[in-house]
């Protein structure tokens, strides 16, 4: 079955693919690893945000609810991060670069939610436990989906449900372009959107991908040339991982330079 996981590591280069999965099997790298626990530490802050906004007022200032969204979380981050720790993978100061990282990431983001929350307190005159359903949809978290026709399956990070519609969200720490998406983000996207329509036989045309550096959400319209795009690839990813096929790469001193696979690559 193609995962997500293969077409992520094809967008990134597809001879990584080639190696990983005909030579040295499905291997559970580092980096995949650390993406996986700290995109698992982000879901779980933000849900310990909503429940700090619970008890939010609609009488506080913006400082008081920004305080009060804060609570726990560096506490949180701490523990999350120091449960990592393996001195085989990491050494002291990864560790606390992805404490500082998600600390800053997420107050910026809590500074953002604390203006909207007041926004929204003071055209409603409600507080933070009856809004909390107009900034937070109705959704599902890391969402196991399967489509056996296609035989392809994936972990969604985000779906939300509005008015009956299914909306695909993907997160990213990375620094989005001028305009619009990086083409893997969007590639990621209208993978998901597939399995979405056969999991829950609906259609999907919008999904967003958030950069949580930046807390700014772009849509990506999932249209006919986005899934021609994505059923190439797939087609792709199945020639290398079943048919064993080489493909054509170009070297790229910013991906060679740090690949575990680099000696191996170069050599051939």
């Amino acid at each position: 079955m193609i995962s997500l996981r293969k077409i992520k590591t094809y967008m990134y280069c597809p001879m990584q693919l080639y190696y990983q999965y005909n030579i040295h099997g499905d291997i559970e790298n580092k980096n995949y690893e650390t993406g996986r626990n700290i995109k698992e530490i982000r879901l779980e802050i933000q849900d310990i945000i909503q429940r700090n906004l619970k008890r939010t007022q609609n009488n506080m200032s913006v400082e008081d609810i920004e305080k009060e969204l804060f609570k726990n979380v560096n506490y949180y981050i701490n523990n999350r991060i120091n449960e990592m720790h393996d001195p085989e993978k990491y050494d002291s100061n990864d560790l606390e670069k992805y404490k500082n990282d998600l600390s800053n990431e997420t107050r910026y983001n809590i500074k953002i939610l604390a203006l909207k929350a007041k926004r929204y307190m003071n055209l409603t005159n409600k507080d933070g436990n009856k809004i909390l359903e107009m900034l937070y949809p109705t959704s599902m978290y890391n969402y196991i989906l399967r489509d056996p026709q296609l035989n392809i399956s994936g972990l969604a990070d985000k779906i939300e449900i509005i008015n009956g519609k299914y909306f695909p969200i993907i997160f990213k720490s990375t620094t989005p372009p001028i305009k619009g998406v990086w083409e893997n983000d969007s590639i990621e996207l209208a993978f998901n959107s597939i399995l979405i329509e056969e999991e829950f036989d609906t259609e999907v045309y919008v999904g967003f991908v958030e950069y949580v550096n930046l807390s700014e959400r772009r849509p990506v319209i999932i249209d006919v040339n986005l899934r021609k795009n994505l059923f190439r690839i797939l087609d792709q990813v199945r020639q290398i991982i079943i048919n064993k096929e080489i493909p054509c790469v170009k070297y790229d001193e910013n991906k060679c330079e740090r690949c575990e696979f680099k000696s191996l690559c170069l050599e051939e």
